[in-house]
């Protein structure tokens, strides 16, 4: 699950900048900045500590990237999206 949210976001980030955001194929076209902020969402092992840990980063990753397109929306969803993924509804 968690991967498949790092792709949705990834796929956003493409249609953000322009590039393939079908299967991936725009992900490697996307400048660094961005994609390096995709990294604390990757799994490390799957303890229950490392999976949430990588689930709230993602949900971060998600609120930034809906932040970009539609700042109201954003808005509307970090609460929820936060409480979702575990961690502090605000902050």
């Amino acid at each position: 699950m968690i991967s498949g949210v790092r792709d949705y976001v990834l796929a956003l980030a493409c249609v953000r900048h322009g590039v393939p955001a079908v299967q991936g194929r725009g992900m490697d076209q996307l400048p660094a900045e961005v994609t390096a902020g995709f990294a604390a969402a990757l799994v490390r092992s799957v303890d229950g500590a490392e999976l949430e840990r990588a689930f709230r980063a993602v949900t971060e990753s998600l609120i930034a990237e809906i932040g970009l397109a539609d700042a109201g929306l954003a808005g509307r969803l970090t609460r929820v999206l936060r409480e979702l993924a575990g961690g502090p509804p605000s902050g």
